[in-house]
């Protein structure tokens, strides 16, 4: 009940052109990454879930808003992906950026669906009914797609036949921690 309300109240943020709040500090963001997993891990034991990391994942983020994001990604793929095969995560850091990348193998998605995929209250066409039966409100995808704007990055999905992968870059952040610093909320002036 509570992750269905932290929901809506982001995208009440969101309609109202708040944004996400994210408070950047400086992270190891695969150690933050790999936190997430281990509980991802814990919840769905019956689910393989695979951390690949490699390159420089240091930088300026708010680590609890990206396992959030990491988060509605995986359950995303746990949701829609084929049950006998693992759920892959990698990070991947460059000179300028950190790229999560989570895949799942199963059925594509189909290009009208991927259009609006992003959408806010929007679901996989084939779990409407159980989606609307367990309480999902289909803001999952759309929280992910804003945390990641929020971090200045972007998301992107792309979909064969037999695997899905969404793909978040983050730029390393410094210029969002000065942009967090001098913003009213911030400064306690909200």
């Amino acid at each position: 009940m509570q992750s269905l309300l932290n929901d809506l109240t982001e995208f009440n943020r969101t309609r109202l052109g708040l944004g996400i709040n994210v408070v950047p500090t400086n992270i190891d963001l695969a150690a933050v990454l790999a936190d997430e997993v281990d509980e991802l891990r814990a919840i769905h034991p019956d689910r393989q879930i695979d951390l690949e990391i490699s390159g420089d994942s240091q930088g300026d983020w708010d680590g609890p808003r990206l396992q959030q994001l990491l988060g509605n990604l995986v359950l995303n793929a746990i949701k829609y992906g084929a049950q006998d095969a693992p759920v892959r995560v990698t990070v991947t850091g460059d000179l300028t950026h950190v790229h999560i990348n989570v895949s799942n193998r199963g059925a594509g998605i189909g290009t009208t669906t991927l259009a609006s995929i992003f959408n806010p209250l929007t679901r996989g066409p084939d779990r409407q009914g159980e989606d609307e039966r367990i309480g999902n409100l289909g803001l999952g995808l759309y929280i992910a797609s804003e945390i990641a704007k929020a971090h200045r990055g972007a998301i992107e999905t792309r979909s064969s036949e037999t695997e899905t992968t969404f793909s978040v870059s983050l730029p390393r952040g410094a210029e969002l921690k000065k942009d967090a610093d001098s913003s009213p909320q911030s400064a306690g002036l909200t």
